[in-house]
């Protein structure tokens, strides 16, 4: 029950999200932008514990990732993916780290 997860306990501003030498804001929108892609991809009935998951494995892999303030729509869409295919498929791995 995708509408018992609340998104907006994931999302950050450029305040909380560390030091990106000067690019704080986009690096919070962009991580905002893959919570937000992954929730909206969530199915209406998905397990609510599945996708906390999958959206808590998000800041661990980008928290630190030069990569956060380059992305665009395609990468994103990339990401997201890449996060349900490793979550759906069970691959074994305790942590997403395959993009």
């Amino acid at each position: 029950m995708k509408e018992l997860v609340t998104i907006h306990s994931y999302l950050v501003d450029a305040d909380g999200i560390g030091d990106w030498e000067g690019e704080e804001e986009i690096a919070a929108d962009n991580l905002n932008r893959i919570y937000h892609a992954v929730y909206d991809a969530a199915d209406v009935d998905v397990d609510p514990s599945l996708l906390e998951t999958m959206l808590e494995s998000i800041w661990s892999h980008w928290q630190h990732n030069p990569e956060l303030v380059e992305l665009d729509d395609d990468l994103i869409q990339g990401v997201v993916d890449s996060l349900y295919e490793h979550f759906t498929n069970q691959s074994g791995q305790e942590e997403f780290n395959d993009y």
